[in-house]
């Protein structure tokens, strides 16, 4: 997938879509990366605090193991997203991914399992692609850690740029379902899930009880970005 990808569309910056190298020194300048002392549980940074979780994680009750994303989400990143998700440029899948993959190998993370979170069906005629299987594709290709399709959106959800944190957990709760003819080969692994951006960890979080209510040991959340709003 990545050598048809890098075939049919020419090099460019992931954040500005400018020609050339993936990474541009203009953008580069302006990324914060994601780093120091992050929450056990979400993976934004922290500071100095003593305690293990941020405000946020001390009140929720997340199923997952924990997140490991990349950068804030903000500025050029937010950019580089757009470009990624509604525009076109699948081939910012493969600068996403390996920045993923990298932070995936310094958290020491091994897993048996890739998976990815589920778009509805109705955003996937909209896009044409799902956005977190193509990262997920890329991840599992680079870790050698085979990509299943483990799950599947049921009913209609709204879009969840203008709901509060409560709104989206009851807005996703119910909505997604491990696929059929999965249920012997998850039991016992452990599987990290893949998603472009953290904000309240809703998401992500329902994701993490449906796998591990059908056998999964653990779940780990790559993500590329995380929100700086209060979640």
């Amino acid at each position: 997938m990545e050598k048809l990808i890098e075939f049919f569309f020419p090099p460019r910056c992931a954040f500005c879509g400018k020609l050339g190298k993936s990474l541009c020194d203009d953008c580069k300048k302006n990324i914060r990366f994601i780093s120091g002392n992050t929450c056990q549980k979400c993976g934004i940074p922290i500071g100095d605090s003593d305690l293990p979780f941020c405000p946020s994680c001390l009140r929720e009750n997340f199923a997952f193991e924990k997140v490991f994303p990349v950068f804030y989400y903000e500025g050029v990143v937010r950019r580089g997203v757009h470009l990624f998700k509604y525009r076109g440029f699948y081939q910012n899948a493969i600068t996403f991914s390996r920045l993923m993959v990298k932070k995936i190998i310094d958290a020491g993370i091994n897993a048996d399992i890739i998976t990815f979170v589920p778009t509805s069906y109705e955003r996937y005629l909209q896009r044409g692609f799902n956005h977190s299987y193509l990262l997920a594709k890329n991840i599992g290709k680079i870790l050698k850690i085979p990509t299943v399709d483990l799950l599947t959106r049921v009913g209609f959800t709204k879009p969840f740029y203008n709901l509060s944190r409560h709104e989206r957990q009851s807005e996703i709760k119910g909505k997604i379902k491990l696929k059929k003819g999965y249920e012997n080969i998850i039991k016992g692994k452990k599987v990290i899930l893949v998603d472009d951006i953290f904000t309240t960890g809703a998401t992500a979080n329902e994701c993490s009880k449906v796998l591990l209510e059908n056998g999964v040991k653990c779940v780990f959340v790559s993500v590329l970005a995380i929100t700086k709003l209060a979640r």
